[in-house]
């Protein structure tokens, strides 16, 4: 009998709390543009104020500016007591040196690192089977060559370091533009580049674009390459829009610059394209030839001059020949820079004119 009460008053808790979160939005929304907007396949919200407020979680991490004074704290009554030599520490301010302790902590958590023993590697394979897993394998894990099994993450320590350094760029060159990452499976990256934006450059209102189908990858019926089939239906990689908030919620970094893009990227990157006015990062993590040039054709001409776009999937995918038709096309060789054995990066120097009839034709190739 007390059971069935207090679940009753759970319920009417929950209903309570959304009243007043909706009261509290309709005052207070700040909104880059008109959202939610809704079209038959795809969605483009804020989940700070558009997620049905019962299903999100508790936030667990402090914000970020409540980390840095307690490190910047420690940072300068430890350094008070020795002598720092080492070159990448000696001349950093205790609030340089912060910063860096409180990013570098966001990493471990997103990668899954921080739970060392208790952390699996899951074994990646497409399909729809049980996956195996094995023992938390460091080396794997540095080089994103497996899947994080407790992480948010699967891109590993030098892809994350990667977002930290080219946002690090762009913030001290003033690029302007947003931050954009089209593939986002568990949010991770999305959440790293989230906070280092917040701590880096706390004044700027730079939006971060978290776009993905939510539902896993598209089937590839387009036959735009002949390597996009198989890349659907595979449960692992199929993350629900509300845990991809909820890790934000979870870190302390839902704001309303974060936006999500829900849907295949060929229904969303049309309406995002009329929304951003530039970008200077772009990190594409759609694995296959047809979501690749789904996001170039639409936003490649938003990217500033000095801006990146990483390529998740550089090497062995067909990612990699979308960019190098869409490079031959527009008589471009930008410089490849290899991150890892999987990803690499290029930085962009000439304004590109996009030939959108191609993507409208699918006449990719010369």
């Amino acid at each position: 009998m007390e059971n069935t009460v207090f679940s009753g008053d759970q319920s009417e808790s929950k209903k309570a709390l959304k009243s007043i979160h909706d009261e509290e939005v309709t005052h207070q929304q700040i909104r880059p543009f008109s959202m939610p907007i809704h079209g038959k396949k795809y969605e483009i919200f804020q989940p700070l104020y558009d997620m049905d407020v019962t299903k999100k979680n508790p936030q667990l991490f402090l914000p970020p500016k409540e980390f840095l004074g307690t490190f910047e704290e420690r940072i300068s009554w430890a350094g008070s007591m020795v002598q720092i030599n080492d070159e990448e520490f000696k001349d950093l301010s205790p609030k340089e040196h912060a910063a860096l302790m409180y990013i570098d902590m966001i990493k471990t958590f997103v990668s899954g690192r921080v739970f060392r023993n208790a952390e699996l590697s899951v074994v990646p394979r497409l399909g729809p089977n049980m996956l195996p897993t094995i023992r938390f394998n460091e080396a794997k894990r540095d080089g994103g060559r497996d899947w994080t099994f407790a992480g948010d993450t699967m891109t590993g320590q030098k892809r994350l370091d990667n977002v930290h350094a080219l946002l690090k760029d762009v913030i001290e060159n003033k690029v302007i533009g947003d931050y954009i990452e089209t593939g986002v499976w568990r949010g991770g990256s999305s959440v790293l580049a989230k906070a280092v934006l917040e701590v880096l450059d706390p004044n700027s209102n730079r939006v971060s674009y978290v776009c993905d189908s939510f539902m896993g990858l598209p089937p590839g019926e387009k036959k735009l390459s002949k390597k996009d089939a198989g890349w659907d239906n595979t449960p692992y990689l199929e993350v629900a829009s509300d845990i991809v908030a909820n890790n934000f919620i979870k870190y302390g970094l839902l704001d309303s610059n974060v936006i999500f893009a829900k849907g295949f990227f060929n229904e969303t990157m049309p309406p995002l394209a009329e929304k951003i006015k530039s970008l200077s990062i772009m990190r594409l993590d759609g694995d296959m030839y047809e979501s690749t040039v789904d996001v170039l054709y639409h936003l490649y001409d938003k990217l500033s001059i000095g801006g990146y776009v990483i390529m998740d999937d550089w090497f062995g995918f067909p990612s990699k020949t979308a960019c190098e038709d869409f490079f031959a096309v527009h008589g471009i060789e930008p410089e490849i820079i290899p991150i890892d054995d999987i990803s690499a990066y290029w930085k962009k120097a000439e304004d590109v004119q996009v030939q959108y009839w191609r993507y409208e034709q699918s006449s990719f190739t010369s």
